[in-house]
């Protein structure tokens, strides 16, 4: 894939030593640029993940249904209040 400012960005990522020598490996023995090896790790990857913000919509909605463990909350606050509450509830009970 060439490289066309317009339509790439360039990404800087700290890898352990013995990933960076793996990489390196790969990509001459495939004769391939560490860029190309790159992508196509992360199009593995990707592909292989559940879409995230479809699956935390979804548990946000089964939450508001009250199917989830725990209601889902609108802000930080209302969480940290059910919180506060749940744990006033345990040390009554004991």
């Amino acid at each position: 894939m060439p490289r066309n400012p317009a339509q790439t960005a360039v990404v800087t990522v700290s890898l352990p030593v013995p990933m960076a020598k793996q990489i390196e490996r790969s990509r001459k023995a495939a004769h391939r640029t560490r860029s190309e090896v790159v992508r196509e790790a992360l199009r593995y990857y990707f592909n292989a993940q559940p879409d995230i913000e479809d699956a935390g919509r979804q548990a946000y909605l089964n939450a508001k249904a009250g199917k989830g463990l725990s209601p889902a909350f609108e802000t930080v606050e209302e969480g940290q209040h059910w919180i506060a509450e749940q744990r006033r509830l345990a040390r009554r009970k004991r």
